[in-house]
């Protein structure tokens, strides 16, 4: 069942790179797409659109 208020971001990358993302990522018992979501949160709240989260 999916959230209404979810979307798709579709990023290209280097097939090497986004193996050893993923890779690294399992060995931290997390997945890519947490890691990413963290990471774009983390960048609104710094760079402009912090209250988004609040």
């Amino acid at each position: 069942m999916s959230n209404k208020n979810e979307g798709t971001f579709t990023c290209r990358g280097d097939k090497e790179l986004i193996a050893a993302f993923k890779r690294i990522a399992k060995d931290n018992n997390r997945t890519a797409s947490q890691l990413v979501r963290d990471y774009m949160k983390d960048y609104v709240k710094k760079n402009g659109q912090g209250k988004l989260f609040d």
